[in-house]
């Protein structure tokens, strides 16, 4: 959710939880509240509970105030497990508004816009199934050795990744599921990002509602020219636009970086020994990176570089994440990768991948639309 809609939602829920104090001190009861006047009937007169089934109705508007209030303070300290508590309080508390409902209505009516809340929320929640396996046949993937010469983390870490044959990957199609953040709001979502590898590439990226595909994007970056197809317009030959598609291009590779040692246009430069620059080619001149290495696991933990955006802001700080598992081998295996803006903090794109498809031949499908 937005951070300031969450912190008002958060606290509305917790004033409401408060007032559900006021059924438990009035139906136990422990005082007189005249907005509650203590009886031992409900549903109009209908239902008659006596004294003791009382007390238990009351003990259920303490449990949901306390339901209530946990689950506004974990919302605000950022607990995933918000969600379902909320919706476990909102529910009971709207059957006790509802067997209540003469003097309790207004309750009812504030737990269904809770509710109605709360299905957004695990509507966005809501992993979509990964894309159909990518289908076209590929090329054998063929090695070369290491290259000498390369700066010591980069070695380290190319050498713990393939030994000492390197593949020669000519093209890639990585199929991925994860969070993207969209005007604000983050939302799941599954992608497809096509590279011929080194100088162009294609992303399809679908956000989704419950599974649903709810907004798509169509990006090219081709013969140096990039089109972003928006769910709200078109962008293109918009200032820096192609700076920030190559720096992409390359951002991606990091996924595959065995390509990394095989395109003789990019050059290393050491910096200490958990880290080292990358310089790719764009246009006359050059782009950087900044690599950092896991002292411990010798593995690329972030890179690092300066972006273009927006015109209002122009380049700033852009970098990568990559979050490691380990295999049955107790070998560091890529899990997620995740992709930050300086000026927003976290992560707008999370991102595991199903599927890495190498060689095949995308020389038609890299010009289409759609997965």
């Amino acid at each position: 959710m937005l951070r300031i809609p969450a912190i008002i939602f958060a606290l509305l829920s917790g004033v409401h939880g408060l007032i559900h104090l006021m059924g438990f001190t009035a139906y136990w009861p422990l005082a007189i509240i005249q907005d509650l006047p203590y009886k031992t009937t409900l549903l109009g007169g209908k239902l008659d509970l006596g004294g003791g089934g009382m007390q238990i109705f009351s003990l259920l508007w303490l449990l949901a105030a306390v339901g209530y209030l946990v689950a506004a303070i974990s919302l605000l300290l950022g607990k995933s497990f918000w969600a379902p508590l909320m919706l476990a309080s909102a529910l009971l508390s709207l059957v006790l508004c509802v067997l209540d409902w003469g003097v309790a209505y207004r309750g009812a009516l504030i737990d269904l816009v809770i509710l109605l809340v709360l299905l957004v929320v695990f509507g966005f929640r809501q992993q979509p199934a990964p894309f159909p396996r990518f289908t076209a046949a590929s090329s054998p993937v063929e090695t070369v050795p290491l290259p000498a010469g390369l700066p010591a983390p980069v070695e380290r870490y190319f050498r713990l990744t393939y030994g000492d044959g390197v593949p020669v990957y000519t093209s890639a199609v990585m199929s991925g599921r994860g969070t993207v953040r969209f005007m604000g709001i983050t939302m799941p979502g599954r992608l497809r990002f096509t590279h011929d590898s080194g100088q162009a590439y294609r992303h399809y990226i679908e956000t989704t509602f419950y599974g649903i595909p709810l907004f798509k994007v169509n990006e090219s970056y081709l013969d140096g020219h990039t089109r972003l197809e928006l769910p709200f317009g078109v962008v293109e030959d918009a200032p820096g636009v192609d700076s920030a598609a190559n720096q992409g291009l390359w951002a991606e590779t990091f996924v595959y970086p065995a390509y990394l040692l095989t395109d003789l246009r990019l050059r290393w430069e050491a910096v200490d020994d958990d880290t080292a620059k990358l310089f790719v080619p764009f246009q006359d001149g050059e782009q950087e990176f900044r690599l950092d290495f896991d002292p411990q696991t010798g593995m690329i933990i972030r890179f690092e570089t300066l972006r273009y955006r927006d015109e209002k802001l122009g380049a700033i700080r852009w970098w990568g994440d990559f979050i490691y598992g380990t295999d049955q081998n107790g070998d560091p295996v890529l899990e997620n990768f995740t992709a930050t803006w300086e000026d927003e903090g976290t992560p707008w794109l999370r991102v595991m991948f199903d599927e890495k498809v190498f060689n095949a031949d995308i020389r038609e499908f890299i010009r289409q639309k759609g997965p």
